[in-house]
């Protein structure tokens, strides 16, 4: 009874959520990734799925091209046939770019709200059945997943309800089943290149003295993305203008104001003065590659670390690698949600600081009353004292002693934004501290859980 509680809860705080702003809202003439979300419904509808990923006049580059892979592409196909049957006016050619009516923000908010309730919900609740009351509750009431998919607008909860699936399946033993879940969600959302290592050494490690099943998931991985890409088979040229709109090396190093390793230094480092894109994709590849490599290698000779090595190797990804999103955090935060009986009270400490990171965005979609709300409630109701399962470490001894520090000085800094101008040298002050607290919890969650692996005997 308690577990359906807080299943209704949750899907109230949705609810409550979907009902404010999203991202790009009344703000033309680009407006957001609500109109993205949207305009690749009239696109993939309209056109023929050759070319989905080919500029035209139709498909127009500047106005929220189709940049995610190909079963992004079909999901907003298969949006768009309902949404025609709904209110044809929702995907018009031409005419419903930027389009708000009512009957648009219904049909979008239902289609996040049904999504979730498909994909993230079963593996989600079969992963937490376990857990203790308000362990549940965080999982269930996070306010990024709420804030990120129902609020600002986007369908992480498919990919991310995929990997549950993938990571559920890779326990059980089912590692061609796996391997199908987990080439869906990198084909749903790139980001999920995050997760990518640990699934290839998990695999790796339970096949390796066993050829015939290597070839097995190895055919697998191919036949499913071969599926997936046939429409652009027949010529190599489709996929190249695919890949390279996929991933976009153009965009830069990172977006705006993120917690990363990248913003942060640039302080004092003005990496992209320094070096041209193209280079530091490579330096930020083999930066994330290195401090990913130690935990990959223990997970190989220890195999019952899959998840925890999911989380450090997508903490990794998320501070080192190339041109992130402050909401591709959603991706360790997951991990950390599954795995609440390791981490204990710093599951609850970071995702209010992962949530606090969202602030400036959340301002900017026109949210910041619901984030508060959620905010709020989430610090009252789901705050958890729980010891981490972690050995003994200095590092978390003194973490312990400061533990509540980071929320002060972020009402500190919120106080002043709304009392100080920032100096005019120093336009972004504000928003850059919080990241600053953002980047030194992701820190030092990399290095504790980064320790505690390596204090695991290998097999």
């Amino acid at each position: 009874m308690k577990l359906i509680a807080i299943i209704l809860i949750s899907i109230t705080l949705r609810i409550y959520v979907a009902f404010g702003g999203y991202s790009g809202m009344n703000d033309p003439p680009q407006f957001g990734d609500f109109e993205a979300q949207r305009h690749w419904m009239e696109l993939t509808t309209h056109l023929n799925v050759t070319q989905w990923y080919e500029k035209s006049d139709f498909n127009d580059p500047k106005w929220w091209p189709l940049d995610y892979p190909p079963l992004s592409g079909y999901f907003a196909y298969l949006l768009g046939k309902i949404a025609e049957k709904f209110d044809p006016e929702i995907i018009a050619p031409y005419s419903s770019r930027g389009i708000e009516t009512f009957n648009t923000k219904l049909f979008m908010r239902i289609s996040v709200f049904i999504s979730e309730i498909i994909f993230l919900y079963p593996p989600l609740l079969y992963l937490i059945y376990k857990q203790q009351f308000k362990q549940q509750l965080i999982a269930l009431c996070c306010p990024l997943l709420i804030l990120v998919d129902h609020g600002h607008f986007q369908y992480n909860c498919i990919m991310l309800g995929l990997t549950l699936y993938a990571i559920i399946c890779l326990e059980k033993g089912k590692l061609e089943l796996g391997s199908i879940f987990y080439v869906m969600a990198l084909h749903f959302k790139v980001m999920s290149l995050y997760y990518s290592l640990p699934f290839f050494i998990y695999i790796l490690s339970k096949t390796y003295k066993k050829p015939i099943k290597v070839i097995f998931v190895g055919i697998t991985v191919i036949l499913t993305t071969l599926i997936i890409w046939l429409p652009w088979l027949s010529d190599i040229k489709l996929i190249q203008e695919a890949i390279s709109t996929i991933f976009p090396i153009h965009r830069g190093l990172y977006q705006l104001h993120v917690a990363t390793f990248w913003c942060i230094s640039h302080i004092i480092v003005k990496w992209n003065l320094m070096f041209n894109n193209q280079l530091l994709f490579r330096i930020a590849a083999i930066l994330t590659l290195l401090f990913s490599i130690p935990s990959l290698i223990k997970l190989f000779n220890k195999p019952q670390l899959f998840k925890q090595t999911l989380f450090i190797v997508s903490q990794t990804f998320f501070l080192f690698s190339f041109h992130v999103h402050e909401k591709t955090i959603l991706l360790p935060i997951i991990l950390l949600l599954i795995s609440q009986e390791d981490y204990g009270y710093l599951v609850y400490d970071y995702t209010i600081i992962a949530t606090i990171t969202h602030h400036p965005l959340m301002i900017e979609d026109k949210l910041f009353f619901e984030y508060c709300v959620l905010l709020v409630l989430f610090f009252i109701f789901t705050r958890n004292h729980q010891t981490p399962k972690i050995q003994d470490s200095w590092l978390l001894r003194f973490y312990s002693k400061i533990r509540n520090i980071p929320v002060l000085m972020y009402i500190v800094i919120f106080i002043c934004q709304k009392l100080i101008q920032p100096p005019q040298r120093f336009p972004f002050l504000y928003e850059l501290s919080m990241q600053i607290l953002g980047f030194s919890m992701y820190t030092f969650m990399y290095l504790i859980s980064h320790q505690q692996n390596m204090r695991v005997k290998n097999e």
